[in-house]
């Protein structure tokens, strides 16, 4: 299905220069001010131009422009579009199945704002256009069949306004554009009853009621006396049925009370509820109709406020659910519960910059296909990364190789700096395998999320090899096989046919046990620290004693040991931990480096 599959926004307001691409499903992820509203009207205004203000110019010597590429737009779209002359309009700007548009303001008003299409016979490739032309005859009308105006839902200003009538520009009348289509046609028969009433009430009608045509001619020959020449009628305008619907008015019954009141005397979340609401009931009506050319855009701010986490999910279902249905839903947030498996890899960070200005991040599942070369490896690191939307919403992601540090760290995080990693942007989150750590942090980096990792010993010698980070022959390894080797004949232990230790069974020596030995060896001690230097530089930090547990003298692994030593954190004091046990001061300071 055609949809706007990428946007280019120069000089309007913060977005100096930002590009970004569009799915079916874009959430738009931020803080505050990061320019997420800007990007949503800039996306409106390029279908629904309007005159612009002096303070929408972020250099006000220089012009406005947006760009929208509008991708998928195939023979069997164009041949749906009603009207010939515009089907005869558009099909020569679109090539391979794409079109380029743009809408620019020289300065501020109406008569500054022009439309424009790519030059597609100066264009000899389908990326973005270099030559454009005037809009022609026709283009304008076939667009806007293609991609109607937008449904705008802001964030929670003038909701009075926007769910009390179905006025031009609402809420309301934009949802009720879509669901009075099909609900005119189930009542066909009331168009044609309002007709005949239309036939018995208007001056004109055919079957003009006998009592209003005595009125006209009794009020017309009183007339005369006065003014001779001169013909009265009484016409009773008869409204469309569609003209019920903008008339109506929204209003809440208690169930418990019967009380009914408008639903601008109910509290802001009722408020935020009520329109929420219409969009899941149109998600739930709406359904994929192949005849129809058109794919309109929902366009949402921060379609979470005031919500219930279960009404925030309901949403993001209901909004899932639209797209499926042929809408293009693109939305902000600031909850990772509008985030899911499934559309966090089309969800967009958007910073805004001291200098730069706004910023759209790579998505994840483009920065995926940038990272990494392999297809398996994608789809595996987009399942890992998909399930974690937190990071999303930090500065500084610390990926963890086990449950363990991932509740360890943060706790000693906080002891340490008397406050949450949270309140410093940093996010610690678990992949479940430290074989992800070399495929997911190129992965976030091309995101532009700052990130690094925390694990054991032995993946400086293993996933850190087999990954790319560090050579597989390096010298480092040499020497660590040779103090394995060393320390075998000494505790006895198995080590596989590389060279490296593996788990024994029956009670046996694990792989865990022979690492932390190496540890506390030594020569194991060199190497082991060469190593650890070695994946600083790669943004990997392994513990030099072996593991987490060695740090704070665990002697277990398990969810028991866990909780043991969570209790034992919570007890001290951060001059205790930097005492007894230095090596999380000395990996903090690292992260935060």
């Amino acid at each position: 299905m055609h949809r706007v599959s990428s946007v280019s926004i120069k000089n309007f307001r913060a977005c100096k220069d930002v590009s970004l691409p569009l799915e079916g499903y874009t959430p738009l992820v931020g803080q505050n001010n990061a320019g997420k509203s800007t990007i949503l009207e800039a996306i409106q205004w390029v279908l629904k131009p309007v005159a612009l203000s002096a303070g929408d110019f972020a250099d006000a010597s220089a012009s406005v422009s947006v760009t929208a590429c509008i991708d998928g737009i195939s023979q069997d779209v164009l041949d749906q579009i009603p009207e010939q002359k515009h089907r005869t309009a558009i099909t020569p700007y679109c090539r391979n199945g794409r079109l380029w548009i743009r809408v620019s303001a020289s300065g501020a008003g109406a008569k500054a704002v022009s439309k424009e299409v790519w030059d597609i016979s100066e264009c000899h490739n389908d990326d973005m256009p270099q030559h454009w032309r005037d809009y022609p005859t026709g283009l304008p009308q076939a667009v806007s069949v293609l991609l109607p105006e937008p449904i705008v839902i802001e964030a929670m200003e003038d909701l009075e306004q926007d769910l009390g009538k179905a006025k031009a520009g609402t809420t309301i009348k934009g949802l009720l554009d879509e669901i009075m289509g099909p609900m005119l046609k189930a009542h066909a028969d009331l168009t044609t009853a309002l007709d005949s009433i239309k036939s018995i009430l208007t001056a004109g009608g055919e079957n003009r009621s006998a009592h209003l045509q005595t009125f006209d001619d009794a009020a017309t020959s009183a007339l005369s006396h006065f003014f001779p020449g001169l013909q009265l009628d009484l016409d009773l305008q008869v409204v469309e049925l569609k003209e019920f619907f903008k008339a109506g008015d929204l209003h809440v019954t208690d169930a418990a009370t019967g009380e009914r009141r408008r639903f601008d005397q109910m509290g802001t979340g009722a408020q935020r509820a009520i329109q929420m609401a219409l969009v899941r009931y149109l998600a739930e009506s709406a359904s994929s109709d192949d005849t129809r050319p058109s794919r309109r855009l929902l366009l949402i701010d921060e379609p979470e406020l005031y919500l219930h986490p279960q009404g925030v999910r309901r949403l993001r279902v209901a909004l899932a659910q639209l797209a499926d249905a042929g809408f293009q839903v693109v939305f902000s947030t600031h909850s990772p519960l509008m985030l899911s498996r499934e559309n966090a890899p089309n969800s967009i960070r958007v910073r805004n910059e001291p200098t730069e200005g706004v910023q759209a991040r790579k998505p994840m599942k483009l920065a995926v296909e940038q990272a990494l070369d392999n297809a398996q490896s994608q789809s595996r690191t987009l399942f890992q990364l998909g399930n974690v939307a937190e990071i999303y919403f930090t500065d500084s992601v610390v990926l963890c190789e086990g449950k363990t540090d991932r509740r360890l760290l943060p706790l000693a995080y906080e002891i340490i700096y008397r406050h949450a990693p949270e309140l410093d942007h940093i996010s610690f989150i678990s992949l479940g395998s430290c074989a992800d750590i070399p495929k997911a942090l190129p992965v976030l980096q091309a995101m532009g999320v700052k990130a690094r990792a925390v694990a054991d010993l032995d993946f400086g010698y293993t996933n850190a090899r087999s990954g790319g980070l560090l050579d597989r022959d390096s010298e480092d390894m040499t020497d660590m096989k040779a103090v394995l080797g060393r320390l075998q004949l000494e505790h006895g232990f198995v080590v596989s046919g590389n060279g490296l230790p593996q788990n024994q069974r029956n009670g046996g020596w694990s792989a865990a046990d022979v690492w932390s030995v190496v540890a506390q060896d030594g020569d194991g001690s060199t190497v082991a620290r060469r190593t650890h230097e070695s994946l600083k530089a790669k943004d990997v930090w392994i513990w030099p004693v072996g593991c987490i547990e060695q740090v704070t003298g665990c002697d277990d692994k398990g969810e028991d040991a866990i909780l043991e030593q969570e209790e034992q954190l919570r007890s001290m004091t951060a001059a205790d931990l930097d005492s007894t046990m230095p090596g999380f001061r000395e990996c903090f300071e690292w992260l935060l480096s």
